[in-house]
């Protein structure tokens, strides 16, 4: 099982996609377009997006979005958290111990690697969100069998391009000229999430969000000049006829200063004015609300819903669009289990342990905590009469492992006690007090062949209210089958399992007996 099977492919330590400064694979960006953004450059970038180029303008500008426009990060970090907050898991193909082996091995050197970070990884594949892909280098740790990761290293969506042929295979460009190079098999985690049909490039939530922040920007550019315009009262200052040089001098600084020191000495011949806007208050709502419509354009575009982000938003509403970004939620979920399998688990397996008909599934999951209570207590009322469940099934509920031999473990069936060494839990004692066997048993006969059933106090009132109602047999069933239904189902149960409990005992002591 720990035996290395030699793959054609050679892992290399040496990473592939690495940075080289003032070359096509430079370290740093701009990060300055947003600024300048006008609707001429923008449309001349999505138009080389279209004809299935990455320009690196057009990726600089995605990545600037997120970093400077609040909102814009907010709920692409929403849509992200949906995923990065689930649990982990890996699911055997099969239970044949051979499948469970391989399961066992993925989820110890890849989910419970600590230094390679898988939840980190899996934060990074969705930046493929709004860039359209990533790309994540696997270092591989090669030291000593099996081979596992050692480090996920994100790489600059600038460095890749799609091939001019197809426009489906992602290269990494050469450090100089415009050459590309195919991924080293093994090496990447290249995901590419399927949110609307056509090339990959165009598929990015940053493609259509660009159109409405270039919108934002120009209405808060323009609510900035507005405030700094109108936002302020009009200050007018006059003078006499009779004023001086020194006189109106003395005013145009006060008209100057009277924003900072709110105090202002004048001349007595000046008078000085304050005049409030009228309409400014209506005017500036005009680029609030197109801020805000920008906004909610954003939240549908990446949510599908906006009422968990708008204000004013009442619970119900925010249920009513639960729905769909669930919808969305649990299709970004399938996308990234499907890449991790696809270049994790499947190289891990094959480079370690040959190719597999099948294999081990990463899975990405959140406990639903209703199902199980219902689970939990389906086992417990229906586990007495007949119910088995799989162990590891209960245990991945509560995200708990098999343990192992040697394991400090705790829970499990109780240690036997005297009078009942065989660990046989499925029969109760019948007295708690008795500890020798063979006088428990003495008892039991003792009152089968007196023909008394021990009863409570309870169940004694009711048939003797019976009995005194009765005149014959037949009239003292049916008093007792009238007094019975209002009897508590507690109490049914309790002389049920006496007596069925007395005439199993009584027969296994018989068996016993017989040769």
């Amino acid at each position: 099982m720990g035996r290395r099977v030699t793959h054609p492919v050679k892992l290399k330590t040496r990473e592939q996609a690495y940075s080289v400064p003032y070359t096509n694979r430079h370290p740093w960006g701009d990060f300055s377009l947003l600024h300048r953004l006008t609707p001429e450059y923008l449309a001349t970038i999505l138009s080389d997006v279209r004809r299935g180029e990455c320009p690196t303008a057009y990726l600089e500008l995605a990545q600037d979005m997120e970093l400077k426009d609040p909102h814009y990060r907010s709920v692409l970090s929403t849509r992200k958290d949906a995923i990065t907050g689930l649990e982990i898991k890996v699911i055997p193909a099969s239970d044949d111990k051979h499948d469970r082996e391989l399961a066992e091995a993925v989820e110890r050197d890849m989910v419970k690697n600590s230094s390679a970070k898988l939840y980190t990884l899996i934060r990074d594949m969705l930046d493929a969100l709004a860039k359209g892909f990533s790309v994540t280098e696997i270092i591989w740790d090669t030291d000593k069998t099996p081979w596992k990761p050692k480090q996920y290293l994100f790489r600059d969506p600038r460095w890749f391009q799609y091939d001019k042929e197809t426009g489906k295979t992602l290269m990494l460009r050469t450090p100089y000229g415009i050459d590309l190079e195919p991924l080293k098999p093994f090496h990447f985690v290249v995901h590419e999430p399927h949110l609307i049909s056509g090339t990959q490039i165009t598929s990015g939530l940053a493609l259509p969000a660009l159109y409405y922040e270039m919108l934002k920007s120009y209405d808060v550019s323009s609510w900035a000049a507005f405030i700094d315009r109108y936002g302020y009262p009009i200050r007018i200052g006059k003078y006499g006829k009779k004023a001086t040089e020194r006189d109106i001098s003395t005013l145009k600084k006060a008209v100057a200063n009277i924003g900072q020191d709110f105090g202002a000495v004048i001349p007595e011949s000046a008078i000085l004015e304050i005049i409030e806007s009228k309409h400014a208050s209506e005017t500036a709502n005009v680029h609030k609300n197109m801020a805000d419509w920008v906004d909610k354009q954003i939240s549908k575009l990446v949510l599908g819903q906006t009422m968990t982000t708008d204000e004013g938003s009442s619970k119900a509403q925010s249920e009513t669009h639960e729905k769909v970004r669930d919808d969305i939620a649990d299709s970004d979920i399938q996308q990234v289990i499907e890449t991790l399998n696809r270049t994790l688990t499947l190289p891990y397996i094959t480079l370690n342990f040959g190719e597999q008909e099948t294999y081990p599934k990463i899975d990405l999951f959140k406990p639903d905590e209703k199902n199980v209570e219902q689970i939990i207590m389906a086992l417990e009322k229906l586990g007495p009469q007949g119910l088995t469940a799989k162990a590891d099934e209960v245990r991945a509920l509560f995200g708990l492992s098999n343990p192992k031999p040697g394991d400090e473990v705790v829970g499990g069936r109780p240690e036997p006690t005297p009078g009942n060494e065989t660990g046989d839990w499925g029969k109760p004692e019948l007295n708690a007090e008795q500890t020798d066997a063979s006088d428990e048993l003495e008892t039991l006969l003792a009152e089968s062949s007196s023909g008394y059933l021990p009863i409570s106090d309870d169940i004694a009132a009711v048939l003797e209210k019976a009995a005194d109602k009765a005149t014959d047999f037949a009239s003292f069933r049916e008093a007792l089958e009238k007094l019975v239904t209002t009897w508590p189902s507690e109490k049914i149960a309790e002389c049920i399992a006496i007596a069925t409990f007395q005439a199993r005992a009584l027969g296994d002591a018989q068996f016993d007996k017989d040769p």
